[in-house]
């Protein structure tokens, strides 16, 4: 029998997972996913700061194997970011959300942060907002799984992919695109894969810096 390739067995894998998932915008045990269902960490004055942006966080498949999203936003929170970290069936919600706020507010910057499948929904919640003439200032993908061209009105993209060992997409402009994007490829890196990828330490530093230059706790977009 001919062995089946590692990316190709993960693919069937994930797509048996995908098959028997709880309804889009429910949790793993089938509630109504719960935006920005906080870890102990997020317990903090981040909420009740002005509002200067919209910061979204989307986990992967069931909300199971994205935990480290949870740390990314508890360490955002801890900088005074207000963050919301959702399930990637909600992505739509978050969407409109976004719409609505950038509507009542004016234009205030946005960032998107998903993984795996969240990675996935990051990008079409910025072609949802691209359609309403919204930009999206900083996009963060770890490891996509099947992910759609990136829109144009992204900014800045970081992709933290496997070009080989592991399992994440490359990902690409749409027609349209001129933002910086930067396909980071971690195919390489020892003990580092699609399921914990969005977990390292020196990546969180990464994001934050970026976030912190673009995003100031009530007073909007930051100069860098």
């Amino acid at each position: 029998m001919t062995p089946i390739p590692f990316r190709v067995s993960v693919r069937l894998v994930l797509a048996v997972l995908a098959a028997t998932a709880v309804p889009a915008g429910a949790d793993a045990e089938g509630r109504p996913a719960q935006v920005n269902r906080p870890a102990a960490a997020y317990a903090g004055a981040a909420t009740k700061q002005a509002y200067a942006g919209d910061i979204y966080l989307l986990r992967g498949f069931a909300d199971i194997f994205s935990r480290g999203l949870d740390e990314l936003g508890a360490k955002l929170v801890e900088h005074g970011i207000d963050v919301k970290v959702i399930g990637h069936g909600a992505w739509e919600s978050a969407a409109s959300t976004i719409i609505a706020n950038q509507k009542r507010h004016g234009r205030k910057p946005v960032v998107l942060i998903g993984h795996s499948l969240g990675a996935n929904a990051a990008i079409l919640v910025a072609e949802r907002l691209r359609a309403r003439n919204i930009e999206v200032q900083y996009l963060v993908t770890f490891a996509a799984t099947a992910p759609e061209p990136v829109p144009g009105n992204v900014e800045k993209v970081a992709n933290y992919y496997f070009a080989t060992h592991g399992w994440g997409e490359k990902l690409v402009g749409a027609a349209g695109f001129h933002g910086a994007l930067d396909n980071k490829d971690y195919s390489e890196s020892p003990n580092i894969g699609h399921f914990n990828i969005e977990k390292q330490a020196n990546i969180h530093q990464e994001v934050i810096r970026n976030v912190l230059r673009i995003i100031r706790p009530g007073k909007g977009t930051a100069k860098s």
